[in-house]
């Protein structure tokens, strides 16, 4: 194995973990549907991280993700921000069943967890922006920065407020984003 197929196979794993933990989340609350007042807020953003983490891992595939072409050990403790970042938003997506006690309201759990979650996906956002630029050796204003900065300013006023229509205008614009960029990105 070389030294990509040893990245490609640690990336596997965080990223494994972290839709283990968000599947996992999703299961223990449908085992739970009848006890809990359901709110599809969180579903959608738990739809989003899942679209982000394929979004990541569509470009591992294709050799886009700078993972995987770290020069050295430095570069490569670096590079595993984004797969480490990509697992405490799926870890955060949803919230534990285990923890919600009686008749849990998924929306009351999503706004007393939503500051933490917006952090992690706006960080995310942020440093794939910086990798790039990095990578590309420059900062280049194209499609594709413009894109996470129209991403960055859907999701950074959620860390502070609560109005459901902010929330939901936002994750309306990010699953566009997220269309948008899956769909363009082709087999080789």
């Amino acid at each position: 194995m070389d030294i990509r197929e040893h990245s490609v196979a640690l990336i596997s794993v965080v990223i494994g973990l972290g839709l283990t933990s968000l599947l996992g989340n999703f299961n223990r609350l449908m085992r739970r549907r009848g006890e809990l007042r359901w709110d599809a807020l969180p579903l959608a953003w738990a739809l989003i991280a899942l679209m982000l983490v394929n979004n990541y891992w569509w470009g591992v595939y294709l050799g886009m993700v700078t993972s995987t072409a770290a020069a050295n050990v430095g570069d490569f403790a670096l590079s595993l921000l984004y797969p480490i970042l990509l697992y405490l938003i799926c870890a955060a997506a949803l919230p534990d069943a285990r923890l919600l006690r009686g008749g849990g309201d998924l929306r009351a759990a999503y706004f007393a967890e939503s500051r933490y979650f917006f952090i992690l996906i706006v960080l995310y956002v942020f440093a794939t922006g910086v990798g790039t630029a990095v990578h590309a050796g420059a900062f280049q204003m194209n499609k594709n920065m413009w894109l996470r900065l129209i991403f960055i300013g859907a999701c950074a006023p959620l860390i502070w407020t609560r109005k459901p229509w902010l929330h939901w205008l936002a994750a309306v614009v990010v699953v566009v984003i997220m269309l948008f960029v899956l769909f363009e990105m082709a087999l080789k």
